[in-house]
């Protein structure tokens, strides 16, 4: 679907008056403000996928994947793009964890919502991501600690590490990238 220019501007209009917007969790908006400009980016787990939904609205980034190993949950994303008219922006794949995605598909990866156990499985079946100038975005459930030594034993660097408060619960958010080599 080609979205109208706004009266405003002469690019196509995400503005409140012209389409609904998805309202992103106090949790999902702090992975999104982790997010480069014209990144493309996968979500993995996306669940519901509002956080897709989200980069597919505001525009800024080059391309999403949103992935689930499951089909249940992905047909949830789907209906959440078409709901707010985006699912031409969104690819959709139902894989567990990277499985059939490279550096070339995605600059950006992003898990959250997983056990910090399941991440590092996630992360050890896919090495390229510590390569290749990935940017990782993790929020885990439980198990940072793990993760975190995971992360520093296999060469990762941990840039920031945010909490955020969302629904009376904390949650950690980290913000890594691979090696500088590759």
């Amino acid at each position: 679907m080609v979205r109208l220019a706004c009266f405003v501007s002469a690019t196509p209009c995400f503005c409140s008056v012209c389409m609904k917007r998805v309202k992103l969790s106090k949790r999902l908006m702090a992975l999104a403000e982790m997010i480069e400009k014209d990144a493309s980016v996968a979500d993995i787990g996306t669940d519901h996928g509002h956080l897709p939904v989200f980069l597919a609205q505001t525009g800024v980034v080059k391309r999403i994947i949103a992935s689930d190993i499951s089909a249940a949950s992905l047909a949830a994303a789907r209906n959440s793009a078409e709901a707010y008219d985006v699912p031409e922006l969104i690819t959709f794949l139902v894989t567990p964890g990277l499985e059939g995605i490279t550096h070339t598909d995605a600059d950006t990866v992003v898990i959250a919502g997983l056990g910090g156990e399941t991440i590092l499985g996630i992360l050890e079946d896919a090495p390229w991501t510590k390569y290749h100038h990935v940017t990782l975005i993790l929020q885990p459930q439980s198990k940072i600690d793990l993760l975190c030594r995971f992360l520093y034993d296999n060469g990762y660097e941990i840039l920031q590490t945010k909490s955020v408060k969302d629904k009376g619960k904390y949650y950690t958010v980290i913000l890594v990238t691979g090696g500088k080599g590759i």
